[in-house]
């Protein structure tokens, strides 16, 4: 009996946070995508870890035997995967003994506000996100709806955050990244945060995040990047795209592991707005003419789209000379590209305005 008892106790010891301790989420666990690799003990950490970091408590004990390495994989999810905890600063001490391995004892977490500030904004942010899940709980609805209420911005650390994303409607990147993933778990959606660099228009590599979401299988979206307020327009060119179309500009972080992910839900796929042929480019033209719909199109031919959109007025001028009569485009257009997903859209400049 006594060695029955000694068995199961290493095992708890060797698996903290197996003994019970839960994750009070308000949302489904299994909607929580992470691409964090983590053993089963580091897991575990997690889950021991949370309550107390959602609490805000300034030092938390670890299970006894726990070991160093495993506390800063644990650190890093509870920072990645969780947009609740937002209070939580990327900066934190753990407490350990230097011996053969080194034992951790206690994380001392660093917070950008106190427990009870916390608790209020969490509660706003809850109830933001709520209210975008009524008016339109689908994962097109919601990321359009959060697209059109942020603006890339913000000067304290705050902008990192889902709160500064729904509650101010400023944010940077990862706040998008981090507002999607709450907002879609929320309405029964799985996702989840993805770090790395990406291109920017002027060719500059800088620190980036966005999204993975299971959306009849597993997709990416970078929110951030459909949004071009500037121009005037919130596009769909990176909703929904493969991870050979996101490669194109974007490089996942080193130490997470990200699935192999589709098109299936691609925002142009599903919409029939590829165009493989100049043909097709032209059917979407003579829409825009007749029906004044911008053309809006991902053109997969590298040579194709480079012809279509090296002069946007010669293909308007070609169009005009094969069109039904009537048919026309005469007028001022304007006009958004993206290069890298060689993605387009041509709209009148009345309508754009």
């Amino acid at each position: 009996m006594k060695r029955i008892l000694l068995i199961v106790l290493s095992i708890l010891l060797m698996c903290p946070g197996m003994a019970g301790a839960e994750m009070p989420l308000v949302y489904p666990a299994e909607t929580v995508i992470s691409v964090v690799p983590l053993t089963r003990v580091q897991s575990a950490l997690v889950s021991w870890l949370y309550g107390p970091v959602l609490e805000g408590q300034a030092r938390i004990e670890l299970p006894e035997g726990t070991r160093y390495d495993d506390v800063a994989p644990a650190m890093k999810v509870l920072m990645l995967d969780y947009p609740e905890l937002f209070h939580l600063d990327r900066s934190y001490t753990v407490s350990y003994y230097q011996d053969e391995p080194e034992t951790a004892i206690a994380v001392t977490p660093e917070y950008r506000m106190d427990a009870a500030h916390a608790e209020k904004v969490r509660a706003q942010m809850y109830a933001s996100a709520l209210e975008m899940i009524w008016q339109d709980r689908t994962a097109l609805g919601l990321h359009d709806a959060l697209v059109a209420r942020v603006h890339y911005g913000g000067e304290t650390e705050m902008r990192h955050t889902a709160a500064a994303a729904l509650l101010t409607g400023e944010a940077t990147c990862e706040g998008y990244a981090q507002a999607l993933s709450l907002v879609y778990r929320m309405a029964g959606i799985p996702c989840g945060m993805i770090s790395g660099t990406a291109v920017n228009a002027e060719g500059r590599t800088e620190n980036h995040a966005w999204n993975i979401a299971w959306l009849g299988g597993c997709t990416l979206i970078d929110a951030t990047w459909n949004d071009q307020e500037r121009s005037g327009y919130n596009t769909h060119w990176y909703f929904g795209l493969s991870g050979e179309q996101m490669a194109a500009d974007h490089a996942v972080d080193s130490d997470l592991l990200v699935p192999l992910c589709g098109d299936q839900a691609g925002w142009h796929r599903q919409n029939g707005a590829v165009a493989l042929t100049s043909g097709q480019v032209m059917q979407a033209v003579q829409r825009l003419a007749v029906e004044g719909t911008a053309v809006n199109l991902r053109i997969p031919d590298a040579a194709l789209y480079q012809w279509i959109t090296s002069d946007i007025g010669v293909l308007l001028d070609e169009y005009n000379t094969i069109c039904p009569e009537g048919c026309g485009f005469y007028g001022s257009y304007v006009y958004l590209t993206c290069d890298t997903q060689q993605c387009l859209i041509i709209d009148r400049a009345e309508t754009a305005q």
